[in-house]
């Protein structure tokens, strides 16, 4: 089980999905007796009246993006948001408490009525989450009786934990019937959650453990999600036991490796970002030796311009403070998993021009080659190709944006895709660096829907991540 070593967490990460309705009413909806339309900024704002307004959450988004907002149980939960208009206004957190096998209810937290005035002014309120069976965040809401009110800028977050809670792996493998075993510490109670969010059954609660050894149920679902609960609001950590298939499994469990101390550095956007303590990195360091550690600096919605400024230190550089210590610990190999947000394409272009030109990216790859030849001469360096994408849902969805002129992207159209492919390959062969070709993978795969999320055709599922964890480990075992 190799180490993790973590990059700094978000202090603040919003998950409020278009937040200053730069996308009209995506992601919200509007009841009563009055009405709501966007009103052009800067900043963008809804203006509503006598009636409610909901941000719907989109949970498998949250879940595969901010993992540990999931069983935010004794947590502290931050609400902010900007408003102006006649009469009061007042909001609501709705979660879902979850008690197996799809039984629910939803538990509510109000804010105080806040007297509106003419000028925009900020407003904040934070809430804390007492019950263990409170699994996902479900909606904000904004309600008005009477008069206008003008809203943006919403924000929902856990504030920084002081993250005293420690598992001693990330990740746990094993196949129903096995048994498992992990130590922890600083931990109050441990949550048992079968199936992670979606409970098969309802979650237990153990006190206090240092030690756990169990024997792996047969859930139905993925697997198991252990959360250990701090003294302090929001110290929460996961632990992830993947079930995947038989098969599957004895391919990692085949992999053998030296036992020589390695370090390795995986750069990313969200496909090696999210899912933490189940993404493909984790799945991988599972099954590497104690004595090997690995860094997984994926960034959501990265590209590689922004991985370049990033990593030259240029001043305001998105996330910037994240690679302040990313060489304290030199690389034996690096990893560079990109393309998904360099080869989306915004509608204004017709979908044909790609977020990150193609006659850029030789110098790019150039930039990179040059800082890793500093900071990590010795390092062998890989590539990841892209995964395919663009399913017929993909390009279903966007019909409706542009019936309603708002602005987006469409992801893994598979020329802008081939073509970032073929001058990563291209750079690759030129610098001797390595390549794995996980694109081909995925097209070879039986069930390539398999491999992606429902309606989103981008990010990861878990057999995705299995499915790249297993190339991984067999591309590393060659050397």
């Amino acid at each position: 089980m190799a180490m993790r070593i973590s990059i700094p967490p978000l202090k603040e990460n919003n998950l409020v999905r278009n937040n200053c309705f730069g996308q009209g009413l995506t992601y919200y909806r509007y009841s009563g007796k009055g009405s709501a339309e966007i009103m052009t900024g800067p900043p963008a704002f809804c203006r509503f009246s006598q009636g409610r307004l909901s941000h719907i959450f989109d949970i498998d988004n949250q879940e595969h993006a901010v993992p540990e907002s999931v069983f935010p149980y004794k947590g502290c939960v931050c609400l902010k948001f900007r408003a102006r208009g006649r009469g009061k206004i007042r909001g609501g957190i709705r979660w879902r408490l979850s008690y197996g096998r799809g039984d629910m209810e939803f538990m509510e937290r109000l804010t105080p009525e806040y007297d509106l005035t003419e000028e925009f002014q900020d407003y904040t309120f934070e809430s804390t989450v007492d019950d263990c069976h409170c699994s996902v965040n479900d909606r904000i809401f904004f309600d008005i009786p009477e008069g206008t009110a003008d809203i943006t800028g919403l924000c929902l977050h856990y504030p920084e934990p002081a993250h005293e809670v420690l598992f001693d792996r990330p990740h746990i493998t094993a196949l129903p019937g096995e048994k498992i075993s992990f130590k922890c510490s600083n931990i109050s109670e441990l949550i048992c959650c079968y199936g992670h969010s979606y409970n098969e059954m309802p979650p237990q609660i153990i006190k206090a453990p240092s030690t756990v050894n169990m024997e792996l149920p047969a859930t139905g679902g993925e697997g198991m999600r252990f959360v250990g609960i701090g003294e302090s609001a929001n110290s929460r950590k996961s632990l992830f036991v993947s079930s995947p298939s038989p098969r599957f499994a004895a391919r990692m469990r085949r992999c053998k490796f030296p036992q020589k101390k390695r370090h390795l550095l995986f750069f990313g956007d969200s496909l090696t970002a999210y899912d933490t303590g189940r993404n493909y990195t984790d799945i991988a360091g599972a099954f590497m030796p104690e004595s090997w550690s690995y860094t997984n600096a994926g960034i959501g919605g990265d590209d590689l311009p922004r991985l370049v400024k990033r990593l030259q230190g240029k001043p305001r550089t998105y996330r910037l403070e994240d690679f302040s210590n990313i060489w304290e610990r030199t690389p034996d190999e690096i990893f560079i998993f990109y393309g998904a947000n360099d080869a989306k394409a915004a509608w204004h272009t017709e979908y044909k021009r790609p977020a990150t030109p193609p006659d850029t990216l030789p110098a790019l790859w150039e930039k990179l080659a040059l800082i890793f030849e500093e900071k990590a001469p010795l390092a062998k360096i890989t590539l990841i190709s892209t995964p395919p994408g663009c399913f017929l849902y993909q390009w279903e969805q966007t019909h409706s944006f542009r019936e309603k002129s708002i602005p987006h992207y469409l992801f893994c159209i598979p020329e802008h895709i081939k073509r970032f492919n073929r001058e990563a390959t291209a750079f690759a062969r030129s610098k001797n660096w390595g390549y794995l070709d996980f694109h081909k993978i995925c097209m070879n795969h039986g069930n390539r829907n398999s491999l992606f999320i429902p309606g989103d055709g981008v990010h990861m599922t878990l057999t995705g991540h299995q499915l790249l964890a297993a190339a991984l480990l067999e591309y590393l075992q060659k050397g």
